[in-house]
């Protein structure tokens, strides 16, 4: 047995952001023997083991570290590509043409298909109705044939958001998006909720209920703020209250997971970006330099932040940071700096601070870890 079966349990569990007592529950074992796996003091049973692949949604080859055949270096080759894409956005006529010779190529496998699908929709979705028809036809069954066909639940209901939002904005049909709206799973009977529901009852597992309040706030932050932005009124007199407003959902990040944001520093960080582009609108310019030094001191804190470190809060101190890159088959093409330099400080609407010493101090410090 390899060696290092036990990293690379522990690896995979991290980079899916699974608990030790939510593998124990899978398993039917105890979370000691999770951690004596991941310590390499023992091994797990060898009967084990397809329950742990599955668990992982692996190959027992992949968990044992068994030398991959050709076609196995070559899912990985796609998959890095795939990844890649996916990070960056990228969707031109060529990468649609690879992404059928690789459907082509792997007719069966889930994550090809997706891409495909995802590749036709970046093009062709957002072009006016009556030119994206045919297109998107292609797309609707390769989502349709996933959705029916697949075993992971979780991939099921991504694939069912995926098609939702292609009736809704490409084919512009609320009555087919509100159909398949139905038919995923609501927030009160979520996984999250129903297992923190039982830690409550049982006192135990507090991992659960802190899982809970973490995807909680990072999908009502983002929520939040893309309705201050899109769905509150950008007039000039409510631009001191939509700032007020943000500044209570970076109190929300704070609270939930203390000053230690960790990958969360990123979130914080396009927040005081935002309202930096209000008090630009505002002509209030040392402010907007104030708010862009903010976002800059949490990229940074951010960028330095190592895997497996702790939220400190009292609510998240069980999660930890994950491991990201090739290991977990994840290509990170670009971080945060990158995309703030490139995609948002070039923006026209810096000009007017652009010179400036307090300005050219950001972009030095964001140039250094860019990537």
């Amino acid at each position: 047995m390899n060696l290092k079966l036990g990293s690379t349990i522990k690896n995979l569990r991290l980079h899916n952001r699974f608990t030790q007592e939510q593998m124990a529950t899978y398993l039917g074992v105890t979370p000691q023997a999770i951690s004596r796996w991941e310590s390499e003091t023992c091994y797990p049973d060898i009967e084990l083991l397809p329950a742990i692949a599955a668990f992982f949604s692996v190959s027992t080859d992949v968990l044992l570290g068994v030398n991959r055949t050709e076609r196995e270096k070559r899912f990985m080759e796609i998959y890095d590509i795939i990844d890649s894409h996916n990070e960056t956005g990228e969707a031109t006529e060529d990468t649609l043409r690879e992404a059928h010779e690789f459907a082509a190529e792997f007719p069966t496998d889930e994550k090809v298909q997706e891409h495909l699908a995802d590749t036709i929709c970046r093009i062709y979705m957002w072009l006016p109705e009556g030119q994206n028809r045919d297109a998107l036809k292609e797309a609707e069954k390769i989502y349709l044939t996933l959705i029916e066909n697949t075993k992971d639940v979780d991939f099921r209901n991504k694939m069912l958001e995926a098609l939702i939002a292609l009736y809704a904005v490409g084919y512009k049909d609320d009555f087919k998006a509100e159909g398949m709206l139905g038919k995923l799973p609501s927030m009160k009977y979520s996984r999250e909720r129903v297992a923190s529901e039982l830690a409550e009852m049982t006192r135990e597992k507090d991992g659960y209920r802190q899982e809970f309040i973490e995807i909680l706030t990072a999908h009502l932050g983002t929520a939040l703020e893309n309705y201050i932005i899109d769905g509150i009124a950008n007039t000039p007199d409510m631009w001191d209250k939509k700032i007020e407003m943000f500044e209570y959902v970076i109190g929300l990040y704070k609270f939930v997971f203390g000053e230690n944001l960790l990958y969360y520093h990123a979130d914080v960080a396009g927040i005081y970006r935002v309202i930096a582009t209000y008090k630009l609108s505002q002509k209030k310019y040392d402010e907007a330099l104030d708010m862009l030094e903010k976002m800059c001191e949490h990229i940074l804190l951010e960028n330095a932040a190592k895997s497996g470190e702790k939220f400190t809060s009292y609510f998240t101190s069980r999660l930890v940071y994950p491991e990201r890159g090739k290991d977990f088959s994840t290509l990170i093409v670009h971080n945060c700096a990158y995309y703030t330099l490139n995609g948002k400080l070039a923006q026209k609407r810096y000009d007017p601070i652009r010179e400036t010493e307090r300005f050219k101090a950001i972009v030095s410090k964001l140039a250094e870890i860019a990537k």
